[in-house]
């Protein structure tokens, strides 16, 4: 283990000394490398062995192909290797929307982490998802000096594979302590990797002799072959019951297991003998996961390794038949044949006679059918989120809160956060924010729980307690333990430190020289949010001399946060040091919220890029810093963005430079949280969150003004298309705000599937008027224009004609002349809230030329135009 270092001042020299051998072998293109005694790496120059950029290449999956390419074309078909871009993977999270769904999907090496800890995200490299370096990376190794061949058998964890390294992630939905108890999983001796790993007989390299090697294929549910090894199912009649049998006979733990939206469903119909349905029956088995409010712990009705379920059914005629089908849902509650988010495992045809017909009732789970608004489809809502929405009943089991003050009462109190019981979680919170300075070390050691739930409710009640937690947060900076350290680092700026600033800026200082890649990036962060400019030239430091791209990602935006803008030459230099798209995009963020041009370029080129989401964080960066965005949408089909590209680089081309840049807005900590917090509940809100008042929360948000905006942007506004009510209640206030910062996001919810919410993001955009917003809004009134010329607007969505006459005078506010007969046509429509609409902005034109009395019929305004035209003529 590394000694940490104590004295800065030495780090500085040293990195001042390996700067001049850089500044001498730079010019004959040979490369330097230098490890602290700290175990941080100082990056080095150049392509080769030893050099910063080779130890990136070994940090990629695509690394391992030349000698492993069976092993990488698995991972890279699998579901770790498509961890970040597989489709079901993004509905199942809202595109990453979800909570910390990003951590497992984009981590950091896990034993760098911490093995059997939730990871914690990286930010670069995203499209890799899981790579090689994730389950395989050892700590201490110094990677740019990695060749393969030989350095494969001494530079990887040999703990890879373990049951322990696999529940760092898959803990998080109780596999692991399913398999704990399973007969076929830890009592019969088998590990995860026994069965979704499974042996192959081929050469592990190019070149060896084969031999028996672990498949990286991990298949699973979604795999026919590994499900059908999973379960038993026998459909008979006994007596005037039917009895299916559902056995997991096959896994090493619950089936199904892992997702929230996972189910198996039991469906036995009964029929007469003229085909006629008598009796229906469902049983489900799932996991609930999401919970309902109050004080109650659904019921889990997975069915545990080893045993069976009966799913029985009283027949309640003599003579028909019985249809029995068994069903496995990606996502519940979907439909049962649905063509992509179900499969019918099983079904099977009984028919009876002369029978005694029972008398009992027929039991059935609710027959649960989504109404997602306006009758969109299940994935146009979001297929993640059906269960928040439907809200089908479960049941459920009572939790009670302790009362006392004891160690005890205070690990009772704790241990309420790992269940996911929104109501317990906020009473034992506030229990412990009651009991104030006692519970306060019990939470600092729950700051390193491996449950994010628990981990996150025992920072909020620490901030609730807040300064008399400050001296022992600080004392956690130097914790042992790595998550209570960077849960410190992240909580210490949510509360007023008062006369402790200065010593927990020391503690931060001292975090930069650590080993651990993590320490560095938080402690970075971390000082810039509480604008420690003492500190700047260590955290340049950092961005010229750091290898992990992470940490430089840390310390660049924390000189951001300081507005330092001597530290740009020592950026431009990073630009240049790191090949990861992601880091570049941070890096370019950074230069530019700086006033340096250099980083805008990068930022343009980031708007073509292949995957949406990245796609859209690039713009989302060149927007911030710029203000500029001639109507690209980054979700929009790729000719019209490269249209609005073309626009953008030839605006750059034209204006770019210093004086076009703008400062990039900082809202603090506890106003983004606010704000996240009434996006929750607002118009029924997350199921997670209680839903609230929403004229109360609406007038908070209005207050915050433009505080609000990033909020509704990047979270609101995020939130599936099923909860429409959300969206559309936060466009309005957007509408109502009236800042252009909203626009982008408006124009790209003009898409919406809902056209209701499409209409408040026409409302709001008309209310803002930014009338580079034109052509999205004409893409919007032709889509109006083909719906309602096949007679499919939504009755809920509002009359045709208004919500063409909305869009049409909105079009004709931003430029748009052609519509102008539309909307004199809309003069003389039937529809009130149309003439109305239209008659606003033809009077808004042409003022007094214009009058119609508002009160008066169809025919007098006929009339009115006819004259109006006629005086135009």
């Amino acid at each position: 283990m590394h000694t940490p270092r104590h004295i800065l001042s030495a780090v500085l020299l040293l990195w001042v000394a390996v700067s001049c051998v850089w500044d001498r072998q730079g010019s004959e293109g040979e490369t330097a490398h230098v490890q602290l005694d700290s175990g941080a790496v100082i990056a080095t120059t150049g392509h080769g062995l030893g050099s910063s950029l080779h130890a990136q290449a070994v940090m990629k999956s695509s690394y391992c192909a030349d000698c492993h390419p069976a092993i990488y074309a698995e991972h890279e078909a699998n579901t770790h290797g498509r961890a970040f871009t597989d489709e079901e993977v993004r509905l199942a999270t809202g595109r990453f929307s979800q909570g910390d769904c990003i951590n497992c999907h984009t981590p950091r090496p896990i034993f760098e982490t911490g093995i059997g800890q939730n990871p914690l995200r990286r930010h670069h490299g995203l499209l890799e998802g899981n790579t090689c370096m994730t389950c395989h990376w050892a700590e201490d190794e110094d990677y740019s000096r990695f060749e393969g061949g030989s350095d494969c058998l001494t530079s990887f964890d040999d703990r890879v594979g373990k049951v322990e390294a696999c529940a760092t992630c898959h803990r998080n939905h109780g596999t692991p302590y399913q398999w704990e108890l399973s007969p076929k999983g830890k009592l019969a001796g088998r590990d995860c990797i026994d069965c979704h790993m499974p042996i192959r007989h081929r050469p592990v390299a190019v070149g060896e002799e084969p031999r028996d090697v672990y498949s990286h294929d991990f298949s699973g549910g979604r795999t026919a072959t590994q499900l059908h090894k999973a379960y038993g199912y026998t459909a008979k009649i006994e007596g005037n019951v039917v009895v299916v049998r559902i056995t997991n006979r096959g896994t090493g733990h619950n089936f199904p297991t892992e997702l929230k939206q996972r189910s198996v469903e039991s469906v036995v119909v009964i029929r007469d003998t003229s085909g006629v349905e008598v009796g229906r029956s469902r049983m489900v088995f799932r996991d609930p996961y999401k919970r309902p409010y109050g004080l109650t712990l659904p019921v889990n009705t997975q069915i545990p390794s080893g045993e069976s379920r009966e799913h029985r059914v009283p027949i309640n005629v003599g003579d028909g038949s019985v249809e029995c089908e068994l069903h496995y849902k990606l996502y519940y509650p979907i439909e049962d044949y649905h063509p992509g988010l179900a499969r019918r495992l099983e079904s099977e045809t009984l028919l009876f006679s002369e029978l005694d017909p029972s008398e009992e009732e027929v039991i059935s789970a609710p027959d649960v059918r989504v109404v997602t608004p306006e009758g969109i489809s299940a994935e146009e809502a979001g297929p993640a989120n059906l269960v928040d929405f439907a809200r089908p009943p479960i049941g459920q089991v009572e939790l009670e809160i302790p009362t006392g003050v004891g160690p005890a009462d205070i690990d009772a109190l704790i241990a309420l956060f790992q269940f996911p019981v929104p109501e317990a979680a906020a009473r034992a919170r506030a229990r412990l924010a009651e009991i104030g300075a006692p519970a306060i070390p019990a939470l600092v050691t729950a700051m390193g729980s491996w449950d994010n739930k628990t981990w996150k409710q025992a920072m909020s009640a620490l901030e609730a307690i807040g300064a008399p937690a400050i001296p022992a947060l600080i004392i956690a900076l130097d914790s042992p333990e790595l998550y209570v350290r960077l849960h410190s680092c992240e909580l210490l700026p949510r509360i007023q430190l008062g006369d402790e600033k200065a010593k927990c800026v020391e503690r931060l200082r001292s975090s930069l020289s650590r080993p651990n890649a993590l320490d560095r990036a938080y402690a970075a962060d971390t000082l810039g949010q509480l604008g420690a400019s003492d500190a700047a030239e260590e955290l340049v430091a950092l961005v010229r001399h750091d290898s992990d791209p992470d940490v430089v990602r840390g310390a660049s935006l924390a000189l951001l946060a300081l507005d330092h803008r001597a530290a740009t030459p020592a950026l431009r230099e990073a630009l240049q040091r790191f090949e990861w798209e992601e880091t570049k995009r941070d890096i370019g963020y950074c230069l530019a919220g700086l006033g340096d041009t250099a980083g805008v370029p990068v930022l343009l080129a980031g708007l073509d890029h292949p995957d949406d989401l990245i796609r859209e964080s690039f713009f989302e960066a060149f927007f911030d810093v710029t203000g500029m965005h001639k109507c690209y949408d980054p979700m929009g089909p790729r000719s019209e963005r490269l249209a609005d590209i073309a626009s953008l680089q030839g605006w750059w081309s034209r204006y770019g430079g210093e004086s076009v840049l703008r400062p990039v807005r900082h809202v603090t900590p506890s106003v983004k949280r606010e704000v996240r917090k009434i996006i929750g509940a607002i118009g029924g809100g997350d199921v997670t969150v209680a839903p609230g008042d929403d004229p109360a929360m609406r007038a908070r948000l209005l207050e915050l003004d433009v505080d609000a905006v990033e909020g509704i942007v990047s979270v609101g506004l995020k939130y599936p298309p099923g909860f429409s009510n959300t969206r559309a209640l936060l466009c309005g206030v957007l509408g109502e705000i009236g800042h252009p910062d909203a626009v982008p996001a408006l124009i790209a919810v003009l898409r919406d599937p809902v056209i209701s919410v499409a209409a408040w993001a026409c409302d709001s955009l008309g209310a803002i008027g930014d009338d580079s917003a034109l052509p999205a809004m004409q893409r919007y009134h032709q889509r109006l224009l083909s719906l309602a010329s096949r007679g499919a607007i939504p009755e809920s969505a509002g009359t045709p004609q208004a919500l063409i006459a909305m869009a049409a005078g909105h079009c004709y506010y931003f430029g748009d002349e052609l519509v102008e007969s539309d909307l004199i046509a809309f003069l003389l429509s039937d529809d009130e809230a149309a003439r109305q609409t239209a008659y606003g902005h033809l009077k808004r034109r042409y003022g007094s030329a214009l009058e119609l009395d508002l009160d008066g019929g169809v025919n007098e305004w006929r009339r009115a135009v006819e004259r109006w035209q006629a005086g135009r003529r």
